[in-house]
């Protein structure tokens, strides 16, 4: 917790910092479990086929989710390089101002 000092008698559980209960990315075990309950009630089969349907009908969305999941999602690059006249040149004279007090 942000701002919050511990205490020497603190209990090593009281949460400072680690593993949390319920947080972070479910387990293996966890995905394989939910893979097994939605297989059991949606079959994976007509899903398929329905997506097939909505892709040769020219379903823009559907034809996008076929192709981040088939092909995988272009990598992004982000260009940092900038073409300005700005002088980034910064001295700390420039930024702070000092008084004769």
């Amino acid at each position: 917790m942000a701002g919050k000092k511990k205490i020497d008698g603190a209990n090593s559980s009281d949460n400072w910092g680690g593993v949390r209960p319920n947080s972070g990315r479910p387990t293996n075990g966890e995905l394989i479990n939910i893979r097994q309950i939605l297989d059991e009630a949606i079959d994976p089969k007509m899903v398929t086929e329905m997506l097939k349907q909505r892709i040769e009908s020219g379903d823009q969305r559907a034809i996008e989710l076929y192709l981040k999941y088939r092909a995988g999602v272009p990598k992004q690059e982000i260009d940092l390089n900038t073409k300005s006249d700005v002088d980034l040149n910064v001295t700390l004279k420039g930024l702070v101002g000092f008084s004769d007090e």
